[in-house]
C-alpha cells in the first residue's frame, strides 16, 4: 500500500525565518541545536519540517530542495529513516528513555548518507532528567546530526540548555499582514478577524482556527449572558455556559476585557481587544479603579490556575465561590 504524501504548508510570514537559517548552512557556519523561541500558531513546526527537507535533499538548488529525489520523496511519504520527530502527541511526556533512544540514533551514520535530524516539538515536555542527558549530546553532538527544538514558554527551562543551542526568536507577522492573509481565508468579517488576531496573541493560524472551529459563537454567547448577569447584579447566572466546555478559555477571555477596561481607565484606546464588546468595557472602566479591576484579573488567574492544575478539584464548586467572591469584589454584594 503506497504511503500518504505530506504536504506541509508554507506560509507566507515563515519565507524570511527558512531563507535566514539556510543561509547558515550555506555559509558552512551551522549551528548544531537550533531552539525557536515562539508562540503557538506560527507554523513553526512547518517550518522545520521545510529546513529538514532541504537538510536531507540530495539535489538542493540554492534554499531549495529539488522534492525529486529519494530523500525528499521519503521525507513527503512520512518515512525518512535520518528524521527522528518526537513528541507527536501532544500531551506526551520526554523522559530520559527518549534521550537514551535518540542516543542509540545519532552514533549511527545517517541512512541516507547526508545528515540526521532530531527533532523536539515543545521543551518545556522534557523532564529534568530528560534536559541533563539531552545537554551531553548537545555538547558533543556526532558529525552531520542537527537538533530542532521548541520553546513556547517565555519562562527558561534551563540555562544550561539554553547556553548549548543557537537561540531564534520566531514572533508573529505585523497586524496588518495577518489581516491580509486572514481576508483571504474567507472567513468572517475583517472586524472579526482583527479581534480574533488579538485574542490569539496575534497568531494567524490560531485565529484561523478560533473562527473555523466555532469558539467566536462561544465567545459571543458567553459575553451575552454576562452582560444579562451585570445588568441583573448577578453573577452565577454565567455558571451554566462557563462550566461547561472550554472553561479555561473563557476564563482567559474574561480576563481579556477586564485588561480592555483598565486600558480605557488610563485612556489608551489603541489596541483594545474586544471593541465588539464596548457595553461591558465600559461598564467596568467607569464603575471601578484600576485596583479593582487588576484585583479582579488576579482572582480569574488564580482560580484558572487551580482548574489547570488540580485534576481531582470539584470545577463546578470552584467556580460559584469565585464567581461570588467576585460579586463581593465589584460591591455586588455586602
Amino acid at each position: 500500500m503506497a504511503s500518504k504524501t505530506i504536504h506541509m504548508k508554507f506560509y507566507p510570514w515563515l519565507k524570511n525565518p527558512y531563507k535566514i537559517i539556510i543561509k547558515q548552512h550555506q555559509n558552512k557556519k551551522p549551528h548544531h541545536a537550533f531552539l525557536i523561541k515562539t508562540i503557538k500558531g506560527l507554523g513553526v513546526f512547518e517550518l522545520i519540517w521545510h529546513i529538514s527537507k532541504w537538510l536531507l535533499c540530495n539535489a538542493v538548488n540554492n534554499t531549495k530542495y529539488c522534492n525529486k529525489c529519494h530523500s525528499c520523496k521519503l521525507m513527503s511519504s512520512g518515512n525518512h529513516p535520518d528524521w527522528h520527530q518526537y513528541m507527536k502527541n501532544p500531551s506526551e511526556i520526554i523522559t530520559i528513555d527518549h534521550i537514551r533512544e535518540i542516543n542509540e540514533k545519532i552514533f549511527k551514520y545517517p541512512q541516507q548518507g547526508k545528515n540526521k535530524i532530531i527533532f523536539l516539538s515543545d521543551i518545556q515536555k522534557l523532564t529534568e532528567s530528560a534536559i541533563n542527558a539531552l545537554l551531553k549530546n548537545l555538547e558533543e553532538p556526532p558529525e552531520k546530526t542537527y537538533f530542532f527544538l521548541i520553546d513556547y514558554s517565555n519562562l527558561k527551562v534551563s540555562s544550561t540548555l539554553y547556553s548549548r543551542c543557537l537561540i531564534y526568536k520566531l514572533f508573529p507577522p505585523k497586524e496588518k499582514n495577518s489581516l491580509n492573509w486572514l481576508n483571504n481565508q474567507k472567513l468572517l468579517n475583517k472586524t472579526f478577524n482583527i479581534i480574533s488576531l488579538r485574542i490569539n496573541q496575534g497568531s494567524p493560524i490560531s485565529a484561523k482556527k478560533f473562527i473555523s472551529d466555532g469558539l467566536w459563537e462561544e465567545r459571543k454567547n458567553l459575553f451575552i449572558y454576562f452582560l444579562k448577569s451585570i445588568k441583573d447584579k448577578n453573577l452565577l447566572k454565567i455558571l451554566p455556559i462557563l462550566s461547561v466546555n472550554n472553561t479555561l478559555l473563557k476564563i482567559d477571555w474574561i480576563c481579556l476585557l477586564l485588561f480592555d477596561a483598565m486600558q480605557i481607565y488610563f485612556n489608551y484606546k489603541k489596541k483594545i481587544i474586544n471593541f465588539d464588546q464596548l457595553e461591558l468595557i465600559q461598564f467596568f472602566s467607569c464603575n471601578y479603579n484600576y485596583l479593582i479591576l487588576d484585583k479582579s484579573i488576579q482572582i480569574w488567574t488564580k482560580c484558572r490556575y487551580t482548574l489547570s492544575n488540580i485534576p481531582v478539584i470539584n470545577n463546578e464548586l470552584l467556580l460559584i465561590e469565585q464567581l461570588l467572591k467576585w460579586e463581593k469584589i465589584l460591591s455586588f454584594i455586602v
